[in-house]
């Protein structure tokens, strides 16, 4: 295994320990319902301290980007974490949450972990070396028919939380919100899912699951096929045939729209 991923892994473990003493509060109503939104930041503050300190250790001279904090896409080597990726399920004690670490060289994502303390699950990618559950290998799903897919969605934004463009698209399908991309996109490229589509996503949403279901044989772009999702915050990751008939359907009901 790459000795990067080994120290990335490392992290992550040290996290999920943090975050899961954290969630026996929560599930033993230790915290009081006033203070369970800066108890559940704290964690997720602590989760990417930790993160950090085990990253710069080995690699002090690479740069580490937690969510709170301004960044630079064009230094070489950064560090896209996400402490805890899926607050509001963390806060209801709704088990689907994870931690997420990749590695970007310029724009590059070179190597990427998401781990699920709950399930002790540990997703891994190195680019060109394929990904990885808990050293098992891991390929995206079989499945070929539209109809029989199961798909997750998300949507960041608040004000409005309709997909204006897949309402018609996705409403015959069999649709999961799972509230963790990362989550989610780990699932897509194990084969539990066979599509994650969202839309105003950040980089710590996409960075690590995008190259999970990449190298495990899954696309992944933006709504229009494109390699845009970093700037557009539009993602579909997907099996090739389902990628392929969801960005079709897309385009179509874009088309009758207008």
């Amino acid at each position: 295994m790459n000795p990067i991923l080994n120290i990335a892994i490392k992290a992550a473990r040290k996290a999920g320990a943090i975050i899961n003493r954290s969630s026996l509060d929560l599930e033993r109503n230790n915290v009081s319902s006033n203070l369970l939104n800066d108890y559940v930041a704290e964690t997720s503050r602590l989760s990417e301290h930790v993160i950090s300190e085990v990253l710069l250790n080995v690699y002090p001279d690479h740069d580490f980007i937690g969510k709170n904090d301004s960044f630079d896409l064009n230094k070489e080597f950064k560090w896209i974490v996400c402490g805890l990726d899926g607050l509001e399920n963390f806060i209801h004690c709704f088990p689907f949450y994870s931690i997420s670490i990749s590695l970007m060289h310029y724009n590059n994502i070179v190597q990427s972990v998401v781990y699920d303390p709950v399930r002790n699950e540990l997703f891994t990618a190195s680019r060109g070396a394929g990904t990885f559950l808990n050293d098992r290998r891991v390929r995206v799903s079989g499945k070929n028919r539209f109809g029989k897919s199961l798909i997750s969605i998300q949507d960041n934004r608040v004000a409005n939380n309709s997909f204006d463009l897949l309402d018609k698209t996705i409403q015959n399908l069999s649709i999961r919100k799972i509230n963790s991309c990362s989550l989610a996109l780990a699932y897509v490229a194990c084969g539990r899912l066979e599509a994650f589509l969202g839309s105003n996503l950040s980089i710590f949403d996409m960075a690590a699951g995008g190259l999970l279901s990449s190298e495990s044989g899954g696309l992944v772009a933006d709504y229009h096929g494109d390699q845009n999702w970093f700037s557009s915050g539009q993602m579909l990751a997907a099996t090739p045939k389902i990628f392929a008939k969801i960005v079709n359907a897309l385009q179509t009901q874009n088309l009758n729209d207008n």
